[in-house]
């Protein structure tokens, strides 16, 4: 066991955009390797409003051995998500863990694997960061999340609003485990083009950053796949899984 990453290398390679979540977390020093092996590969995200704990934890396993070594380094208690990106390990970690999927269940990972930033059309919406002035508004509109949750992003200016002259028109951000998501257009303002606006400032506040813009989309959602490819995202060959205990 190490706490290099680079020794699961041969698996991680085989579908690098599926596990970009993982590499860029690390590269960006928000993750930890908290296992690595030839075989399996743990990384904590740690906590912003708890230093010294994880809120979240992502996962790889090649076989079930790995994964039940896995699972004895994972905590038993608390509201922390995990990221499993293998499904045959799944039904171990619900009856293990009482996890269930969030979100709903399997999701692509999408990548921005250009090195020029991502076009975004002209228009008339002017984007800002938000505060947590605006949280009543965001929290109002985003039901995939929790207040305490959307605070703490606005807070350390992670949330990022579209405006027609002074009226939000919708939001995106940057999740704690370093992803782009919480994309919301409220509906007046749907089908203008606002969410390619927003999504490619996003995308291009990563690249300006030295980062790899990635997030992840559910299986089913299919305008938001379209929209991944129309800015130039590349998805996964294979799938992750979010799961909690909340």
């Amino acid at each position: 066991m190490t706490t290099d990453l680079s020794i699961y290398q041969k698996t991680l390679n085989r579908d690098p955009v599926l596990y970009v979540d993982m590499t860029e977390a690390v590269r960006r020093g928000i993750g930890t390797v908290l296992y690595a092996s030839p075989t399996a590969a743990l990384v904590g995200i740690a906590s912003r409003s708890c230093p010294g704990t994880f809120d979240s934890y992502l996962m790889s396993c090649a076989d079930m051995d790995a994964a039940r070594l896995l699972c004895g380094l994972l905590p038993n208690e608390g509201d922390s998500l995990l990221a499993a990106h293998e499904a045959f390990y799944l039904p171990m970690l619900k009856e293990r863990f009482g996890l269930d999927f969030f979100l709903g269940g399997a999701s692509f990972q999408a990548a921005y694997l250009g090195g020029s930033p991502c076009p975004i059309p002209e228009n008339t919406l002017t984007i800002r960061q938000l505060t947590v002035d605006d949280l009543p508004q965001v929290a109002d509109n985003y039901k995939l999340e929790g207040e305490d949750y959307l605070r703490s992003l606005l807070e350390h200016g992670q949330l990022f609003g579209g405006f027609l002259n002074d009226t939000m028109v919708g939001f995106a951000g940057r999740h704690a485990e370093g992803s782009i998501g919480l994309l919301e257009i409220f509906p007046a303002y749907r089908r203008c083009g606002f969410a390619s606006v927003l999504e490619g400032h996003m995308i291009n506040q990563e690249l300006a950053l030295n980062r790899v813009p990635f997030g992840q989309v559910l299986t089913d959602n299919a305008p938001s796949l379209a929209l991944q490819r129309a800015l130039g995202m590349t998805l996964s060959k294979g799938t992750l899984y979010w799961l909690s205990r909340t």
